[in-house]
């Protein structure tokens, strides 16, 4: 299952995330957080938990896993308004 999942997993996603991780600009890592234990900024993570919730809900839609499509699609929408809120400025969200 874990292969599977990785192998869904978008590539394009993990190398934006990788990429964006190992060169950020100052500014946007000022106004995104300091970076997490991932290496990565917490605005960056929220940005890719969205991109890969959103394909997974796909997966669970088509295999009639309408629940677990559903919870994903909500943590999709989460991950989008963090994002979101991030790139306007706002900091670190509540």
């Amino acid at each position: 299952m874990r292969a599977l999942a990785k192998e869904i997993a978008s590539s394009s996603a993990r190398k934006q995330l990788a990429h964006s991780a190992q060169a950020p600009a100052a500014s946007s890592r000022a106004a995104a957080g300091p970076p997490g234990r991932f290496g990565a900024s917490p605005q960056e993570i929220a940005h890719y938990i969205g991109q890969i919730t959103a394909e997974l809900s796909t997966m669970a839609r088509r295999s009639d896993l309408g629940l677990l499509a559903y919870f994903l699609q909500m943590a999709h929408a989460e991950a989008r308004a963090l994002s979101r809120k991030f790139e306007q400025g706002s900091g670190r969200p509540s």
